[in-house]
């Protein structure tokens, strides 16, 4: 299951990961006015998660040991990384809650 969502969090990591990088180079540019704007507000979360997702899968996967699952080093894993994008909602919505 693991690997499986490693796998998959890297190919959404890849895709958000181009897809901003071409709404910023619109943007920049000022070629095709309001979307690139609307992308790169809207990408941002889904590109933190599909990130998080990945490195925090890579973590797991480079320290366990193959031949046990070890639910400690999970939630170890896990924990700190929803508290980091529980702040990054925070901050992103910020002026909504305020």
């Amino acid at each position: 299951m693991i690997s499986f969502l490693h796998k998959f969090s890297a190919i959404l990591f890849y895709i958000f990961g181009i897809i901003f990088f071409i709404a910023y180079l619109l943007f920049r540019n000022t070629i095709f006015s309001p979307w690139p704007e609307i992308v790169l507000s809207i990408c941002d979360l889904p590109l933190i998660l599909s990130g998080m997702l990945y490195g925090g899968s890579s973590l797991y996967l480079s320290i366990k040991n193959p031949k046990q699952k070890s639910k400690a080093l999970l939630l170890g894993v896990t924990i700190p990384l929803i508290i980091i994008f529980l702040m990054l909602i925070i901050m992103n919505f910020w002026k909504i809650i305020q």
